[in-house]
């Protein structure tokens, strides 16, 4: 009877749990410090573009989003932002001290800032803020404490529209735009001015934070420290002033699409109440957001939830199917078990055993403020089972019992730390660090040790063998005996059965089967092996890292891959793909080599993460994910020198100068927080398809000429992919490969071979020339030759000529004298006309004009132009001095000339002397030399 009371009472546990795990819905606190996003602490507004890129106001500029990279755009005198309002992805409206202005987007995907304040007169705002930036018709609003200010797009005008006021936050209501005037009350703008709203004096001396959306026709009030009212267009009365947030001063407030509404506090973080007023969540520094002042909220398009706060920005995101319990500090540390047990949730870890209410499972955020500890338990958790009523634990100290008084005790010393628990029938079978274990849970004893390895998880089979997984390598399969004190037999699974190293276990319809290597295995006990599990092996074929695999019921079970996990159907023989959880988010990941999923009730289970623990639906149907289509934020072309010319990313048909030919693409997607996914990108002809990246750009160095397209997806965890982005430029050729660079190297072409058909021509002519110049240069050497030849006849008959002259003179002279001497000697008369005969014929021979004549002859065809040259430079000569020039040119001596001249050897002196003087010779040269040289 007692122990169907217990049952029955656990019966009701389970059932309470599966009601409040089904409304669960924690989210996830990303926390963004100054670190990461580089800029300021303070952070004052938040805006969102079509394209889901957030802008924030900063200390020190404008904040820039894109769910990969945040870029901080500063403005060109003041620093601080307070106020944003993205109107587009390409126009963006900020303001700050005494400045607001417009940003606008060029083609590189950068910022440019256009200052709207600054025609405006100086005295309309000194010493003042833009604190809200809001659209209503044509008109752009700026608002600070003192005034209103206009922008009318149209016309460009800006303008203030109020006097000196005294005025709070302007808000959106509905189509209108309401304000705060400290001493009027709330007031509407209507046709450019503002007008006071009935009844709502009742706020002087309060302050109004924002009008939302409530009822049909109805609107909240929300106020820093006087509670909440409702208006219904003509009155306002309370609808609640609860403590917990009124003390905490609200500073802005939003509703949510849910229609939940969201209270951002100065003192105590961020509230979400229903529309009764009723606290539904409370998040702030003790549930990790790293602030308690909250400066402005903001829902995105996914339904996360942005704070600006006082120092940095935290992000609340709703997780698909998961209810997020983290813990940062790592003060519970990594977790390894978990089990349901007495109305709590008990939580094995590294750090100890803790436990938790499901009341503080539903009201908060996270862990740290209601976990509790097991005081007696303070060590490595491995294992937790509930069995007969009580919760045992196995630790890295032995064996715990805990009642549900939280009464802890040690039944066995089971000499070294458990691993692993598992009933059957009266008896405890445990893995230990040192062996298998079995417990008589009657006499409290341990029954058999035995198998003495570390085991690590062990299961029974359909044919009651016992499985024994080692921590490191291989399993055991036993068969025990009746009373479980021996092991019949024990036979080991492991690398010599060609299996993988390391296997782990878990069973799918009451058959065991092992994970190894990516495959998995199952005992055919027909033919007495383990072989290929084949419905799995079809089933997850395209995984290609599993770590483990969880039992949730005997027809599910959960496969969990590199931070993604599966849920997995079995009808008796096949498996199939029920649901795929995507874990991988804001550094989360299961605990390295203990990966792990606990089955909490039939609609619940608990995944185990190095630093707290998931809650995710069993019963979840695989939702479809549509991924929106990723868009280029700027496309720049580069040059050498790093010159970028940037196109508009919209065009179709671009062309990029050669000289530009290095290409970077900047791209996003408005998925990249809600889906946590990553890029691939693929250039045809050039690459394929890349493995998926979280970054926002690609370069493409040095492309050759041609027309590329840029294939551009995203893809998340889970393996969904958005429709390809295509993106089409060309390259055009360089300026030495354009039509007119080839018109122009077909004219040099002609040039060129013109110029060789002329250098050809040239070269048989000069080759023709040189034939007749060698022809006309032995014609020439002949006939030189044959001058040459004369010459030396010339010169040989001249000299001949004249020897002979000078040889017949010198006889006749000789005979003369000797025929004169002898007459002389003898005297006789009789001789005397002999003699005079004889005389005068020797005189007759000695009559030279005619030798002269002839000598000339010979001479001058010899030395041509000799005698007019001298006579042209020596008017004076004579013509005896040009005989003795010409005997001199002949290098003859006197005694030869005396001869050739039939005069004395004297009178040639005299001659000589004669001639020296006429043509003005010096002393010291010789007369012969001198006409040898003319």
């Amino acid at each position: 009877m007692f122990f169907l009371q217990k049952s029955l009472c656990f019966i009701i546990c389970l059932l309470w749990f599966s009601l409040g795990f089904a409304g669960i819905n924690n989210p996830l606190i990303i926390n963004f410090s100054k670190t990461q996003y580089g800029a300021a602490n303070k952070n004052w507004s938040i805006s969102e573009d079509e394209h889901g890129i957030l802008y924030f106001g900063n200390d020190i500029g404008l904040l820039e989003f894109d769910g990969i990279e945040w870029k901080l755009n500063k403005l060109p005198k003041a620093e601080v932002v307070r106020s944003v309002y993205a109107v587009s992805n390409n126009e963006i409206y900020t303001g700050g001290y005494e400045e607001f202005g417009k940003w606008s987007r060029q083609p590189d995907g950068e910022l440019t800032y256009t200052s709207l304040s600054k025609e405006l007169p100086t005295d309309n705002w000194q010493n003042d803020d833009i604190w809200r930036i809001l659209p209503q018709g044509e008109s752009i609003y700026f608002q600070s404490f003192s005034g209103i200010f206009r922008h009318h797009l149209p016309t460009g005008k800006t303008e203030k529209i109020t006097k000196q006021e005294n005025f709070h936050f302007l808000m959106q209501v509905g189509s209108e735009l309401w304000i705060q005037e400290t001493h009027k009350g709330l007031l509407r703008l209507q046709e450019g001015r503002f007008t006071l709203i009935p009844h709502s004096e009742l706020f002087l001396g309060k302050e109004v934070k924002a009008v939302l959306p409530y009822a049909e026709n109805q609107r909240l009030i929300v106020t820093s420290n006087s509670g909440l009212f409702i208006y219904d267009g003509d009155t306002f009365r309370l609808l609640s002033d609860a403590p917990e947030w009124i003390n905490s001063n609200i500073n802005c407030a939003i509703q949510k699409e849910n229609g939940h509404y969201l209270l951002g506090t100065i003192l105590n973080g961020v509230y979400m109440i229903d529309r009764q007023g009723k606290i539904i969540k409370h998040i702030n520094s003790d549930a990790y957001m790293q602030n308690n002042t909250i400066l402005f909220l903001h829902e995105d398009k996914y339904h996360n939830t942005w704070l600006a706060l006082d120092n940095g920005i935290t992000c609340i995101q709703i997780l698909p199917e998961l209810s997020c319990y983290t813990d940062p500090t790592g003060k519970t540390g990594a977790v390894y078990a978990a089990a349901l047990f007495a109305g709590k949730l008990f939580i094995g870890t590294n750090q100890g055993l803790f436990y938790i209410s499901q009341s503080d499972l539903n009201n908060i955020n996270a862990l740290p403020g209601d976990l509790q500890t097991i005081e007696n338990i303070k060590e490595q958790i491995w294992d937790l089972k509930i069995i007969d009523g009580k919760l045992y634990c196995g630790s890295n100290s032995g064996l715990k019992v805990i009642d549900e008084q939280l009464t802890v005790t040690t039944p066995i010393n089971a000499q070294g730390g458990v691993f692993t628990i598992l009933a059957k029938e009266h008896y405890l079978l445990l893995g230990t660090y040192a062996s298998l274990k079995i417990v008589d849970t009657r006499t409290q004893r341990i029954i058999l040790d035995d198998i003495r390895q570390p085991i690590v998880n062990i299961q029974v089979d359909h044919l009651d063998n016992v499985w024994l997984e080692h921590m490191n390598k291989g399993v055991y399969r036993c068969q025990l005996s009746e009373d479980m004190t021996k092991i019949k037999t024990s036979e080991y699974y492991g690398e010599d059965r060609e299996l993988p190293y390391k296997l782990h276990l878990f069973k799918i319809g009451g058959r065991v089967v092992m994970l190894g290597g990516n495959s998995f295995y199952t005992y055919n006990d027909i033919g007495g092996k383990v072989e290929l599990y084949e419905p799995l092996k079809h089933c997850l074929s395209n995984l290609t890292e599993i770590k483990n695999v969880s039992d949730i019921d005997k027809n599910h079970f959960y496969v969990m891959g590199d931070n993604v996990i599966y849920r997995i159907a079995h009808d008796g023989s096949q498996n199939h793909i029920e649901d795929k959880i995507d874990i991988n988010y804001n550094g989360m990941s299961m605990v390295n080599h203990f990966e792990r999923i606990i089955a909490l009730t039939d609609s619940t289970s608990l995944i185990c993460l190095d630093n707290g623990f998931l809650l995710c639906p069993n019963n979840q149907q695989q939702n479809v994910i549509s991924l929106s289509t990723p868009y280029i934020k700027s496309f720049s072309a580069l040059s050498k020198t790093g010159e970028a010319l940037h196109k508009e990313s919209e065009h179709e048909a671009i062309k990029i100068p050669f000289t530009n030919n290095t290409i970077e693409i900047r791209f996003a997607t408005d998925d990249v927080l809600a889906h946590n996914v990553s890029f691939q990108y693929k250039l045809e002809g050039i690459s394929e398809w890349s493995e998926p990246e979280r970054i926002n750009k690609v370069t493409y160095e040095r492309l050759p000429k041609g027309t590329y397209t840029f294939l551009l997806r995203s893809i998340d965890n889970l393996g969904n992919c958005s429709p390809t982005l295509e993106y089409t430029f060309t390259i055009l050729s360089p300026w030495y490969q354009t039509i007119w660079a080839i018109l122009g190297y077909f004219i040099i072409a002609l040039l060129v071979l013109r110029i060789v058909w002329i250098l050809i021509l040239r070269r048989y002519r000069n080759r023709h020339l040189i034939k007749i110049r060698l022809r006309e240069a032995k014609r020439l050497s002949r006939m030189n030759q044959q001058l040459q030849n004369q010459i030396k006849e010339k010169d040989a008959e001249l000299l001949s000529q004249t020897s002979f002259v000078i040889q017949r003179n010198e006889l006749i002279t000789q005979m003369k004298d000797e025929i004169e001497e002898f007459y002389r000697t003898h005297n006789n008369k009789a001789l005397a006309p002999l003699f005079h005969k004889i005389n005068m014929l020797f005189n007759n021979n000695l009559d030279t004009e005619e030798d002269w004549k002839m000598f000339l002859i010979k001479f001058e065809e010899k030395h041509t132009g000799f005698f007019k040259q001298l006579k042209t430079l020596y008017p004076q000569l004579t013509a005896n001095d040009l005989k003795l020039c010409a005997c001199l040119k002949l290098n003859l001596d006197s005694k030869a000339i005396a001869a050739l001249m039939n005069i004395s050897v004297r009178a040639v002196e005299n001659s000589r002397y004669r001639l020296r003087k006429k043509i003005n010779i010096p002393p010291n040269e010789n007369l012969n030399d001198f006409f040898l040289k003319l």
